[in-house]
């Protein structure tokens, strides 16, 4: 039997090696990252379930097939708890009204595509391929507030605890905003000059205006619901309902009004008119008109608006 000792000790020390062994032939080993830019803008222009992002990671990852012949187990690390987004396959980020999916690529190019959660699962004997390639697709999922999600780990594939494994970075942090809104006068608005037809005194005798000419002013817009003009300008002596003159005629000044929905409304100085935004205009119809102010004499009428907007 003493005989016999040294050898029993080899066949277990044999023992102990075999079961240390790894169960597969190769395992991943590669880290793909992605690099965006550090602030992204999201426009109110896209829908819910539009597509903010889309983008390849990048790295290289081999192509292969090993072979596992004994049970291996996969332990997937995702960064995000399992919570999509109602009727979707698209999971939460750390900002509110941002969702997120990632799709990859099978060394025989077929397309992968795992939940971004922690899970593990046992892989059965048999062939497995690499990943290559990787894709995150951001979505707008609701309301943008502005967030940011951190740089680090997002994804990492691991098997039979060995040290290598296949990783999905972000290379740098992302905070995602409500792209501002933008609306500009349109170029023609800019400096407008409004054109009166003559008019004859008599004209005004038994009417307080007359020669009217109606316009519009547009505010072209990106993002913005809607629109308000604000008009300054000297107001006529004794009645800040009208626009001084500053031509030679005597008694006579500007009356400028709106005919939002139709209706006419006076337009006083230092006066406001606000404009819902529709297929990123706001259009104010305006009517400008001779009116008078006292005892008309022959003349010019020569008067001056600005016009400034602000916007949300």
């Amino acid at each position: 039997m003493k005989q016999h000792l040294p050898f029993l000790a080899a066949l277990l020390a044999l023992g102990t090696s075999i079961t240390a062994q790894a169960a597969c032939d190769r395992y991943p080993d590669a880290t793909l990252t992605l690099n965006t830019a550090t602030t992204i803008s999201v426009p109110d222009s896209i829908p819910v379930g539009g597509v903010i992002l889309r983008q390849a990671f990048n790295g290289t990852s081999p192509g292969f097939t090993t072979h596992c012949w004994g049970q291996t187990l996969r332990t997937i690390t995702g960064r995000y708890a399992r919570d999509l987004y109602p009727g979707t396959l698209i999971y939460r980020t750390e900002v509110p009204g941002i969702g997120i999916t990632v799709s990859m690529t099978w060394a025989d190019g077929g397309p992968a595509n795992f939940g971004l959660f922690s899970q593990s699962t046992v892989m059965y004997p048999g062939k497995v391929q690499s990943f290559t390639s990787a894709q995150v697709t951001f979505y707008k999922m609701g309301t943008v507030a502005d967030g940011t999600i951190p740089s680090g780990s997002l994804w990492e594939d691991r098997w039979h605890n060995v040290p290598e494994s296949f990783r999905l970075v972000f290379g740098n942090a992302i905070r995602f905003i409500r792209a501002p809104a933008t609306c500009d006068l349109a170029a023609g608005d800019v400096n407008r000059l409004i054109t009166l037809a003559p008019i004859n005194v008599g004209d005004l005798k038994d009417a307080p205006y007359a020669g009217v000419q109606n316009f519009d002013l547009t505010a072209n817009c990106t993002d913005a619901g809607s629109v308000t003009f604000r008009f300054t300008g000297t107001p006529a002596p004794d009645n800040t309902a009208l626009f001084a003159n500053t031509g030679t005629a005597q008694g006579i000044g500007l009356w400028l009004y709106s005919r939002i929905n139709g209706v006419p409304q006076t337009i006083s100085v230092n006066d406001q008119r606000t404009v819902t935004v529709s297929g990123d205009r706001a259009v104010l119809p305006l009517s400008a008109a001779y009116h008078k102010n006292g005892r008309v004499s022959p003349g010019t009428l020569a008067s001056t608006a600005t016009v400034s907007i602000t916007y949300n």
